[in-house]
């Protein structure tokens, strides 16, 4: 078990410098879909597909049955400097667009590997990505809360513009 708990702190160390804490952005952005989502249809939701996608960081052939991560912890980054940052009130319309799917629609959704998701309202913008070899099973409410999260909490009095959360293990991260 000790073994096990070492393992696990080295493989976590191994993988902690693979996202910068810089923004992610879509080169070359295809627009795979695009719906709106919220009780007024308020925010656009795309599935992209973006030339600089960045790498699996595991080959996870062992790991392709774990493939909900729903639930699973992620680390805060905050950008830096502090300037040009959403308004944390356009972000909130985006979480509780996502509320209102996870009590409509359904709590789960998948992202493929390769198609990051978008969603955008007013000043705010947000990505879900998947970096894993293999399609992951998030939810709307858990995406939610990393939003309201990172936009109330990366902002100028933090020296920040925004921010993401990094999970765990690599395999995703939202900003």
């Amino acid at each position: 078990m000790r073994l096990l708990a070492v393992l696990s702190t080295f493989a976590v160390g191994v993988f902690a410098t693979a996202i910068p804490s810089i923004p992610f952005l879509c080169e070359n952005a295809e627009v795979l879909t695009t719906h709106s989502i919220g009780r007024n249809e308020e925010v656009q939701a795309q599935v992209l597909s973006c030339s600089n996608r960045p790498s699996p960081t595991v080959d996870s052939v062992a790991l392709a049955a774990l493939t909900n991560v729903c639930g699973h912890t992620c680390n805060t980054n905050c950008f830096t400097p502090a300037g040009g940052g959403p308004d944390p009130n356009d972000c909130q319309v985006i979480a509780n667009a996502l509320l209102y799917a996870n009590q409509n629609t359904g709590t789960n959704f998948n992202i493929t590997v390769g198609s990051p998701i978008y969603m955008q309202y007013a000043s705010c913008e947000t990505f879900f990505v998947n970096q894993a070899s293999y399609n992951e099973t998030y939810c709307r409410n858990d995406w939610a809360s990393v939003i309201e999260y990172v936009a109330f909490n990366c902002q100028a009095q933090q020296n920040a513009h925004g921010g993401n959360c990094v999970a765990s293990d690599q395999t995703w991260f939202i900003q």
